[in-house]
């Protein structure tokens, strides 16, 4: 474990791979493809299906066996059509998607990627904060709480993990000044939720719900681009279980993987790419053959 400095009474830890890799879930001979998981995904907006395929394909190729995306009438079609080997539930009402929680055995469920932030999210995000275990928090799951934040507070918990941007963490983060280091943003933001978070950013930082920090270095500039962020939640809901990795672990991993690839692939990377990216990283990963 390679500590890098103190802040305050906590010390911040560079990631590597030495933190995770024991507990990185990799498919053995004796499973099959629910016991590596069932990933739910809440699709997105018709215009925004995009992202959510994104985070499915990138939840697919890493850590789960299995991925459900919800749809809507509406976008039921778009996903068949684009990503046949997920599979899909049509879910037009949130009375419908509560009975979907409760009879499915669901290991961990991303909500975010092209939802729309608005007053229906805000309450299906809020019911499946309630009822499912293990969540991922992005974009518009997190910005349609503006002008409730308290509940989304209250709502987030250790087996939870937020992902926002910079302009998204302060929307949720009003409070905290811009103009402090990001690591310390993330700092005064963990005594606010009892949860973990990984801020986005050029050296992205993953702090747990008990105030380990982490600071990942392994990216690229490359990522700056539309969609990167939506196969990093993919990356990161695939890893999540309790017979996988806990949250702050998972969001080590995932960010370190999603970088690897950035490294390996050089200029002129899109979100496509890094989804493509996914086998020969896992390949490097598991042989030790990655960029320094």
């Amino acid at each position: 474990m390679s500590v890098m400095q103190k802040t305050h009474r906590y010390k911040i830890t560079k990631n590597s791979t030495n933190l995770w890799i024991k507990y990185f879930p990799w498919k053995k001979s004796t499973g099959h493809k629910y016991s590596r998981g069932k990933v739910v995904v809440y699709g997105g907006k018709k215009e925004f299906t995009g992202a959510s395929i994104l985070s499915a394909q990138a939840a697919l190729r890493t850590g789960t066996g299995s991925v459900k995306i919800v749809c809507s009438k509406k976008t039921l079609q778009v996903y068949s059509l684009k990503f046949p080997s997920a599979l899909k539930v049509e879910v037009n009402d949130i009375r419908k998607l509560e009975k979907l929680i409760k009879n499915e055995k669901i290991t961990s469920m991303l909500i975010g990627p092209g939802a729309g932030s608005n007053k229906k999210i805000k309450e299906i995000t809020k019911l499946i904060l309630r009822k499912v275990k293990y969540v991922v928090l992005d974009a518009d799951a997190l910005t349609c709480f503006d002008n409730d934040l308290k509940s989304l507070y209250k709502l987030l918990d250790k087996n939870k993990i937020i992902t926002p941007h910079l302009g998204e963490f302060h929307r949720i983060f009003p409070k905290i000044k811009k103009s402090l280091s990001n690591i310390d943003k993330a700092l005064m933001a963990s005594k606010l939720i009892k949860s973990n978070i990984l801020l986005k950013g050029p050296s992205s930082i993953i702090i747990s719900y008990d105030k380990k920090i982490v600071i990942n270095t392994h990216s690229s500039p490359e990522l700056a681009v539309i969609g990167s962020g939506d196969v990093l939640s993919g990356l990161l809901v695939s890893l999540i279980g309790d017979k996988k990795m806990n949250p702050f672990l998972a969001g080590c991993a995932a960010t370190w993987i999603h970088g690897d690839i950035a490294k390996r692939y050089g200029k002129g990377l899109i979100a496509e790419d890094i989804v493509k990216g996914i086998p020969s990283a896992l390949i490097r990963l598991k042989h030790g053959k990655f960029i320094k």
